[in-house]
């Protein structure tokens, strides 16, 4: 493989770059709210457009264009072959080949919504001091139980301010798949039932987060049919919320804004329980002063 020249000047907020690139494709809007987790944060679009440029030079950054957006023409980055092993090591194995192509045109408005909460998760527990301390991109967490296996959107694991350990397996949903089907396909009822077997092979719990990108009503109905198809319906396994409440949330993980299959309001990062203080001491009474 040929060697592409380096920028001119290599700073570590230009590792921070291809390591943001590295969990999904990103727009130049995106990665400049992202930059907010940098040790530098970007301060103008233009500085990150003018960053993007010289990694794509340099041949570590390529670049596309989304086909149809609301928010006009918008370019979307990913990694480049040399920008994986840069990150990576030069014997890193490379992953497929789809992960260095651009997005194709059915999954670039789920590649974007997925991007949106990337970004906002991340953003919110920075803030929060709440460490991500694993994440899986899109299509590498592999689960599998017997002949069937499921491929989270994404995977990370957060550790609260108590300590505690708290693991998800996010699902974008733009109301592409069924809820129910009877046919072997994807659908939310083959999801539910082989998160919850899942599930029970593990002693470690973890949450399946569901954002809805269309209907307001679409997580409802994901969340009737979870309530249907449990066997356990007192492990809260499923959360969910239309995407747009929760981009709206400035507290993002810490934000209430999702709904469990009792439909019970909660949030991917529970409030710190504060331990109970100690009862007041009941003061004794001076009985020789109280006779006076």
């Amino acid at each position: 493989m040929q060697t592409t020249a380096m920028p001119a000047q290599y700073t570590p907020r230009d590792v921070e770059i291809l390591r943001s690139l590295a969990r999904c494709p990103l727009s130049a809007e995106q990665l400049l709210r992202l930059s907010a987790t940098f040790a530098q944060p970007f301060t103008a679009i233009r500085r990150v457009r003018r960053r993007l440029h010289v990694l794509a030079l340099a041949g570590w950054v390529q670049r596309w264009q989304y086909a149809t957006t609301s928010r006009g023409a918008e370019n979307y980055y990913k990694l480049s072959p040399a920008g994986f092993r840069l990150l990576n090591g030069p014997k890193t194995p490379l992953p497929s080949r789809g992960y260095f192509r651009a997005v194709s045109l059915g999954l670039q408005e789920h590649t974007r919504a997925l991007a949106d909460f990337i970004v906002h998760t991340l953003i919110s527990a920075q803030t929060a001091s709440i460490p991500v301390l694993t994440f899986h991109r899109e299509n590498e967490l592999r689960l599998e139980m017997g002949d069937e296996m499921l491929m989270p959107d994404c995977a990370l694991q957060l550790r609260t301010g108590a300590g505690e350990l708290l693991s998800f397996c996010i699902e974008i949903d733009n109301g592409t798949e069924p809820v129910f089907s009877s046919k072997e396909r994807d659908s939310w009822q083959r999801k539910i039932r082989f998160y919850e077997r899942y599930q029970d092979c593990l002693s470690q719990r973890f949450r399946v987060v569901v954002l809805t990108t269309k209907s307001d009503c679409r997580h409802l109905a994901i969340l009737r049919a979870a309530s249907q198809l449990v066997r356990n319906p007192q492990r809260r396994l499923l959360y969910a919320a239309p995407l747009a409440d929760y981009l709206a949330a400035p507290g993002g993980v810490l934000a209430p804004c999702f709904l469990d299959h009792v439909q019970r309001p909660c949030a991917m990062v529970p409030p710190l329980r504060r331990p109970l203080a100690p009862p007041r001491p009941v003061p004794r009474l001076d009985l020789t002063l109280a006779l006076w």
